[in-house]
């Protein structure tokens, strides 16, 4: 996996592929070695890359600039992804990410990759809500313990036999979010979004209460806006989160169906 650094910051990245490029945002708790499936299927067509969060994966843990990543979490590591995008000398890319890698795809579309003079060429965004209030996140956090009991290797894999700290603090990085009031994307990043955007995700997902009603609000205010909301991902276990895992073949469809309309377009 090679590396960069970044305004002090030692950044690990992977990269497969050719052609477009196509960057994947993780979530929390992962790092990009957890999209290997995703970073597998879209490289037949694209050159796909993901990166690892300062304090994560095999990034540097000396997490520097905490008053920027404590104000505004997901537009700090987007402007991170500009900064990545830059030294690899590529001025446009698309951008997937579910759950806080869709908030970081989001920010990276309608606000960084503008003030950077990047392009962001679409957007496809799963499995997230864009307004976390203060008892929706501490809910979603109180069921991080089980997520870890279940997955404790496949951590230790992303981000080394320290996973266990990776994950503590970015469970309390989250829950001082929550208790200041939690978190909403501003609409004027939604609404400066150039490209057209695909929203996906399940309506049984239970880390995401309301998905429909917040995407058909967001869909109102993003220019260029389409929704899939699954009845069900179908999962063998009933997990629903996020659908870019628990129905991949599902979601491959329907972003490649809107991928393939983009790139016919360009």
């Amino acid at each position: 996996m090679p590396k960069t650094r970044i305004a002090e910051l030692e950044i690990h990245y992977t990269e497969n592929g050719s052609g477009e490029t196509l960057l994947i945002f993780p979530d929390h708790l992962h790092a990009s070695q957890a999209y290997a499936d995703e970073i597998d299927h879209f490289s037949e067509r694209f050159h796909v890359l993901s990166f690892d969060y300062p304090g994560s994966g095999r990034s540097t843990r000396d997490v520097k600039y905490q008053d920027e990543r404590a104000y505004d979490l997901w537009n700090f590591r987007a402007d991170l992804a500009c900064h990545l995008l830059m030294d690899l000398d590529i001025d446009e890319a698309y951008a997937v990410g579910a759950g806080g890698g869709a908030l970081v795809a989001l920010h990276f579309a309608g606000r960084q990759a503008r003030l950077h003079q990047l392009m962001a060429k679409g957007v496809i965004a799963d499995s997230f809500l864009p307004r976390l209030d203060k008892r929706t996140l501490h809910r979603s956090l109180d069921t991080r313990e089980h997520f870890y009991v279940r997955n404790a290797e496949a951590l230790r894999k992303q981000h080394g036999d320290d996973w266990r700290q990776v994950v503590d603090a970015d469970t309390a990085l989250l829950r001082r979010m929550a208790d200041r009031g939690g978190y909403a994307l501003p609409d004027f990043v939604l609404n400066s979004i150039p490209s057209p955007v695909l929203l996906t995700g399940s309506l049984q997902d239970p880390l995401v209460p309301g998905i429909a009603q917040e995407f058909a609000r967001i869909s109102a205010i993003v220019p260029d806006c389409s929704v899939y909301l699954a009845s069900t991902s179908g999962h063998r276990y009933g997990e629903e989160h996020p659908l870019m895992w628990t129905a991949p073949n599902l979601f491959h469809q329907m972003a490649d169906a809107f991928l393939s309309r983009r790139f016919a377009a360009t």
